[in-house]
Protein backbone atom coordinates (compact mmCIF):
# COMPACT_ATOMS: atom_id res chain seq x y z
CA UNK A 1 0.00 0.00 0.00
CA UNK A 2 2.86 2.11 0.79
CA UNK A 3 4.07 2.17 -2.30
CA UNK A 4 1.17 2.48 -4.47
CA UNK A 5 0.45 5.97 -2.62
CA UNK A 6 4.05 6.84 -2.83
CA UNK A 7 3.71 5.88 -6.60
CA UNK A 8 0.09 6.57 -7.66
CA UNK A 9 -0.94 9.24 -5.09
CA UNK A 10 -3.43 8.73 -2.78
CA UNK A 11 -6.04 10.21 -4.74
CA UNK A 12 -5.70 7.53 -7.42
CA UNK A 13 -5.16 4.80 -5.13
CA UNK A 14 -8.33 5.45 -3.54
CA UNK A 15 -9.83 5.32 -6.70
CA UNK A 16 -8.29 1.93 -8.43
CA UNK A 17 -10.16 -1.27 -7.83
CA UNK A 18 -6.49 -3.38 -7.75
CA UNK A 19 -4.03 -0.23 -7.18
CA UNK A 20 -1.47 -3.02 -7.01
CA UNK A 21 -1.94 -4.18 -10.46
CA UNK A 22 -2.36 -0.48 -11.71
CA UNK A 23 1.35 -0.20 -9.92
CA UNK A 24 3.06 -3.06 -11.89
CA UNK A 25 1.77 -1.61 -15.45
CA UNK A 26 3.75 1.32 -14.48
CA UNK A 27 7.01 -0.69 -14.18
CA UNK A 28 9.86 0.16 -16.43
CA UNK A 29 13.16 -0.88 -16.01
CA UNK A 30 15.60 0.39 -18.94
CA UNK A 31 13.20 -1.45 -21.61
CA UNK A 32 13.84 -4.66 -20.58
CA UNK A 33 11.89 -5.79 -17.44
CA UNK A 34 8.44 -4.25 -18.59
CA UNK A 35 4.80 -5.18 -18.89
CA UNK A 36 4.45 -7.28 -16.13
CA UNK A 37 1.07 -7.47 -14.85
CA UNK A 38 0.16 -10.21 -15.91
CA UNK A 39 2.96 -11.72 -13.53
CA UNK A 40 0.74 -10.47 -11.28
CA UNK A 41 -2.31 -11.11 -11.92
CA UNK A 42 -0.87 -14.83 -12.47
CA UNK A 43 0.31 -14.92 -8.78
CA UNK A 44 -2.93 -13.22 -7.36
CA UNK A 45 -4.81 -15.98 -8.66
CA UNK A 46 -2.74 -18.69 -7.18
CA UNK A 47 -2.66 -16.76 -3.89
CA UNK A 48 -6.83 -16.80 -4.45
CA UNK A 49 -6.60 -20.18 -5.03
CA UNK A 50 -4.63 -21.19 -2.05
CA UNK A 51 -6.67 -19.50 0.43
CA UNK A 52 -9.58 -20.26 -1.16
CA UNK A 53 -8.67 -24.11 -0.83
CA UNK A 54 -6.94 -23.29 2.90
CA UNK A 55 -10.39 -22.02 3.56
CA UNK A 56 -12.72 -24.53 2.69
CA UNK A 57 -10.74 -27.59 3.98
CA UNK A 58 -10.58 -25.51 7.25
CA UNK A 59 -14.43 -25.21 6.66
CA UNK A 60 -14.57 -28.77 5.97
CA UNK A 61 -12.91 -30.29 8.76
CA UNK A 62 -14.79 -27.66 11.32
CA UNK A 63 -18.41 -28.52 10.31
CA UNK A 64 -17.14 -32.22 10.20
CA UNK A 65 -15.55 -31.90 13.97
CA UNK A 66 -18.79 -30.26 15.01
CA UNK A 67 -21.29 -32.69 13.71
CA UNK A 68 -18.78 -35.49 14.88
CA UNK A 69 -18.32 -37.58 11.91
CA UNK A 70 -15.37 -39.48 12.03
CA UNK A 71 -14.28 -38.42 8.19
CA UNK A 72 -14.51 -34.90 6.39
CA UNK A 73 -14.69 -36.37 3.03
CA UNK A 74 -18.25 -36.87 2.45
CA UNK A 75 -19.00 -33.05 3.06
CA UNK A 76 -16.55 -32.08 0.42
CA UNK A 77 -19.06 -31.97 -2.47
CA UNK A 78 -21.96 -30.68 -0.87
CA UNK A 79 -20.39 -27.77 0.75
CA UNK A 80 -18.28 -27.29 -2.78
CA UNK A 81 -21.50 -27.06 -4.43
CA UNK A 82 -22.90 -24.41 -1.88
CA UNK A 83 -19.85 -22.34 -2.17
CA UNK A 84 -20.44 -22.26 -5.86
CA UNK A 85 -24.05 -21.09 -5.41
CA UNK A 86 -22.79 -18.91 -2.65
CA UNK A 87 -20.09 -17.29 -4.93
CA UNK A 88 -22.72 -16.59 -7.57
CA UNK A 89 -25.67 -15.17 -5.11
CA UNK A 90 -23.45 -12.67 -2.58
CA UNK A 91 -21.56 -10.55 -5.16
CA UNK A 92 -23.52 -10.91 -8.53
CA UNK A 93 -21.29 -7.46 -9.93
CA UNK A 94 -18.22 -5.64 -9.31
CA UNK A 95 -20.10 -2.78 -8.42
CA UNK A 96 -22.61 -4.44 -6.15
CA UNK A 97 -19.55 -5.79 -4.02
CA UNK A 98 -18.56 -1.87 -3.91
CA UNK A 99 -21.63 -0.90 -2.49
CA UNK A 100 -21.77 -3.64 -0.05
CA UNK A 101 -17.96 -2.97 1.21
CA UNK A 102 -18.63 0.72 1.52
CA UNK A 103 -22.23 0.47 3.52
CA UNK A 104 -22.18 -2.64 4.99
CA UNK A 105 -19.09 -4.52 4.83
CA UNK A 106 -17.06 -2.48 7.56
CA UNK A 107 -19.79 -3.18 10.48
CA UNK A 108 -19.68 -6.69 9.18
CA UNK A 109 -16.11 -7.10 9.31
CA UNK A 110 -15.94 -5.63 12.75
CA UNK A 111 -18.56 -7.70 14.15
CA UNK A 112 -17.14 -10.72 12.54
CA UNK A 113 -13.47 -9.79 13.43
CA UNK A 114 -13.47 -8.04 16.55
CA UNK A 115 -16.56 -8.80 18.51
CA UNK A 116 -17.20 -12.08 18.02
CA UNK A 117 -13.61 -13.33 18.98
CA UNK A 118 -14.03 -10.75 22.36
CA UNK A 119 -17.20 -12.69 23.26
CA UNK A 120 -15.91 -15.91 23.05
CA UNK A 121 -12.62 -14.82 25.25
CA UNK A 122 -15.37 -13.79 27.62
CA UNK A 123 -16.85 -16.82 27.64
CA UNK A 124 -14.10 -18.52 28.33
CA UNK A 125 -13.00 -16.41 31.02
CA UNK A 126 -16.41 -17.11 32.57
CA UNK A 127 -16.10 -20.83 31.99
CA UNK A 128 -12.93 -21.23 33.28
CA UNK A 129 -13.70 -19.19 36.75
CA UNK A 130 -16.53 -21.99 37.11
Amino acid sequence: MFLCVSVLGAEKTAREIYPSYELTKRINDGDFVQRIEGLMATLWMITLYIKMALYFFASVLGIAQILNLKDYRPLTLPLGWIAVVLSLVVYPSVSYQQEWDDTTGTSFSLSIGLFLPLLLVVVYVIRKKQ
